[in-house]
């Protein structure tokens, strides 16, 4: 099985989710068909050489804020877009997670470089986020057809995938570089973005899983495969410039 899917799965099993039979396989099927780079180990030897220059980590994480806040907001449209009340509830959770995890990321930042951002940056860097809360509830659009709503998930879990990934690869790196007497802190926040983005593809998985049982099987399949085809040749070109951010 490819790396990928195997650590994608073993994460669900270990977070109690039950068995998810057509998601499992439309998932091994797509990596095996597209093998994705950042599971592989040349992908994580790249990341840990760039980020061997605080510069660049620090850099690293406002790009992070800053997707994240961009996806909070495609989330939040999407959300308002979605026909059934139950997955846009859920989608409109996800984007106020991903609005959270933008100040997260500056929450890092300050943590590990704390001359990183100056006053008169603040400002620009704390409208990353756009702020959501329980509270708040996108405007409602015009509804969007299901396949263009379920293609969107499909994008959205193999995003997560990929993110919890990097987020693995940024933990050690992190904490190398955060002052010991802020390390209890910093493990929290990053402990609260794991959780978060294995609970992302959690709820993507099983809307993916339903698909299937709805009889949606053969467009999961081959949805995922050629998204994934997409979004490996996005992360290649990424790595090109030496980015390693987001979904």
């Amino acid at each position: 099985m490819d790396a990928v899917a195997a650590l994608t799965l073993e994460a669900l099993s270990a977070y109690g989710t039950e068995s998810l039979l057509g998601y499992a396989a439309s998932l091994r099927a797509a990596c095996g068909s597209a093998p994705p780079p950042f599971g592989e180990s040349w992908y994580g030897d790249k990341y840990r050489a760039v980020s061997a220059d605080p510069h660049w980590l620090a850099a690293s994480l406002v790009g992070n804020a800053q997707v994240e806040g961009d996806g909070a907001r495609k989330l939040w449209n999407l959300a308002g877009r979605t026909e059934d009340a139950n997955i846009a509830g859920q989608i409109r959770v996800h984007a106020i997670d991903e609005s959270r995890h933008a100040r997260l990321y500056v929450a890092m930042l300050d943590l590990v470089f704390p001359d990183a951002v100056g006053e008169e940056l603040r400002p620009a860097v704390g409208a990353l986020s756009p702020g959501y809360t329980i509270k708040d509830r996108p405007a409602e659009a015009e509804h969007s057809p299901i396949e263009w709503v379920r293609d969107e998930i499909i994008q959205m879990n193999l995003g997560e995938i990929r993110t919890r990934i990097h987020q693995l690869l940024l933990r050690p790196v992190l904490k190398a570089w955060c002052p010991e007497s802020e390390r209890p802190r910093l493990h929290k926040v990053l402990d609260s973005l794991l959780q978060d983005e294995t609970l992302h593809i959690q709820y993507t998985a099983r809307l993916i899983d339903q698909m299937v049982q709805e009889g949606a099987g053969a467009f999961v399949r081959q949805t995922m495969v050629k998204r994934l085809a997409e979004f490996n040749d996005i992360t290649l070109t990424e790595v090109g410039a030496q980015r390693f951010v987001g979904e």
